[in-house]
């Protein structure tokens, strides 16, 4: 079996509706942090179709939602090699020669050391097995938890210099976003070699829906993976609108999450039924803390340095799926006895 990897280009057969849209996170080592988001759309429920390049600035929160025509937009088949007009973009090289009324970006950053979610034929990356099944509505890849950047760029008047900065990679694609969820993700800590990805969600599924997580957390050269098919389990979960305690097992490896909502946020776009519309709220001041517990003992207590590079989106159905897994942890408790 040949394995279409995440970070693969899959809109060849030009199906309907469709999404797709790769999200590079790059931060400079003073810790300026630039989002780029190239994708393409097409609408189900008419023939409209477009590309897009969504520009995310971290110390502003300012964001710049650029339209192309979809014959600007084209993809390598076997790679993600990605022409967007007269911008590329790869795993490994970001180049920009963007022009417009409101903006002028302009430079080429590489990225080095890639550290992906492992591909394998029954792990064909964070999704697992669930990537094989063809009625998902959302699939999610993560194409890099951290890695290097080396070179420079002009954004208006400004100079970004993300020589010795670092990276963070990944994509979403399908049908639509799901119906609701948290994200966090950040590798700016004190240990340079930490980063972590974290994802809940509620996952529609044909008439009805699940709720979901995954969770990654690289130190170094090892992966740690959180997800309901490795048979992890939520030891202990709490949401008031505003902290998230969470806590997730696999095996003899614990991670413990302390996750605050920011007030200031960007709303970038996601795919509906029409067009690409602004309605995703993205915080740029959230914080985070993690512990990392390995056969009961702790290896790693972190807490977010540089909280204004914390990316962390918590939509406003959120409480939904937190009440399920809350439901479900209950249950666990009773099921086993534990008070």
């Amino acid at each position: 079996m040949i394995i279409k990897r995440p970070e693969q280009y899959h809109g060849n057969n030009n199906k309907r509706p469709f999404f797709e849209g790769w999200y590079h996170k790059m931060s400079t080592s003073n810790g300026e942090t630039l989002v780029l988001i190239p994708g393409i759309y097409r609408s189900g429920v008419s023939e409209y179709e477009t590309a897009f390049l969504m520009i995310y600035q971290g110390s502003n929160g300012n964001l710049e939602y650029i339209p192309y025509h979809v014959s600007d937009f084209d993809c390598n088949k076997k790679d993600y090699s990605l022409h967007l007009g007269e911008n590329y973009f790869s795993l490994d090289k970001v180049k920009l020669n963007l022009n417009t009324e409101k903006i002028n970006l302009n430079g080429t950053i590489l990225s080095n050391d890639l550290k992906p979610w492992p591909v394998t034929l029954l792990e064909p990356g964070c999704m697992g097995w669930y990537a094989y099944v063809p009625t998902m509505e959302c699939f999610h890849g993560i194409l890099s938890m951290n890695h290097t950047l080396n070179g420079q760029l002009t954004l208006n008047n400004s100079k970004l210099n993300f020589d010795g900065g670092k990276g963070y990679i990944e994509k979403d694609w399908g049908q639509n976003f799901p119906k609701n969820w948290i994200w966090a993700q950040s590798n700016h800590f004190q240990d340079t070699e930490l980063s972590v990805s974290i994802s809940l969600a509620t996952i529609p599924w044909k008439k009805s829906h699940f709720s979901g997580y995954i969770v990654g957390v690289q130190h170094k050269d090892i992966i740690h993976r959180f997800t309901p098919y490795r048979k992890s389990k939520i030891t202990h979960l709490r949401y008031d609108g505003t902290f998230l305690e969470w806590h997730v097992k696999s095996g003899g490896v614990e991670i413990q999450f302390n996750l605050e909502r920011g007030t200031k946020s960007g709303l970038l776009y996601a795919p509906d039924e029409t067009d690409m519309v602004p309605k995703v709220a993205e915080y740029l001041d959230g914080r985070i803390n993690c512990k990392l517990i390995v056969n009961g003992e702790c290896i790693l207590k972190i807490r977010l340095i540089k909280p204004l590079l914390k990316l962390l989106a918590i939509p406003i159905h959120l409480l939904k799926v937190l009440n399920k897994l809350l439901f479900f942890y209950a249950c666990a408790l009773i099921n086993t006895g534990s008070s």
